[in-house]
């Protein structure tokens, strides 16, 4: 059995509750003036907590956007929910799930295209994840495209690569 605290909540649901409140401040503040000119101590203080918080919980602030890409961006852009009868299916629902993402979680989708910015300017050190990231999207996609070929669902004489590329790079400027 887990002692309770003063405020009701074991140690573990404290500890994840700042999380989620650090995470958020990240995401509104960078989707406010970019990940470069937000402090740790401003995340700190916007979740509630002492300017010392990010450093507590994660040693930087670049590994608290660290954690960011994994528990925010990854699931909303990589690890969409789909059950699809066939690839056509696939592909249409990964691009629905951005939708609704993008309806749901509008500021996180603006935290993510500041971030996008910043990889050409001054969080260069970004780029790298985000042409992993958009690699694997790709990839994903012309496997759906694929699998439609296959099952039938998406003509044949598709250039899969070339219709993959464009899905990707159409989604980077519609988005």
């Amino acid at each position: 059995m887990t002692a309770k605290g003063s405020t009701g909540l074991t140690q573990a649901e404290r500890s994840a509750e700042s999380t989620q409140r650090l995470l958020a401040s990240a995401i509104t503040l960078i989707a406010e003036r970019g990940f470069q000119r937000t402090t740790a101590a401003e995340i700190g203080e916007r979740a509630g907590y002492s300017r010392a918080m990010v450093r507590a919980r994660y040693g930087t602030k670049e590994a608290l956007l660290e954690s960011l890409l994994h528990r925010e961006f990854e699931p909303m852009f990589l690890r969409a929910q789909v059950n699809p009868d066939n690839g056509l299916e696939t592909v249409l629902g990964r691009l629905d799930h951005l939708a609704r993402q993008a309806t749901e979680k509008p500021e996180l989708l603006k935290a993510f295209f500041t971030l996008c910015f910043e990889t050409v300017g001054p969080v260069q050190e970004l780029s790298a994840w985000m042409r992993s990231w958009l690699a694997q999207y790709r990839t994903d996609t012309s496997t759906a495209l694929l699998a439609g070929q296959k099952d039938g669902s998406i003509r044949p004489d598709l250039d899969v690569e070339a219709e993959s590329e464009r899905i990707v790079t159409y989604g980077r400027l519609c988005c």
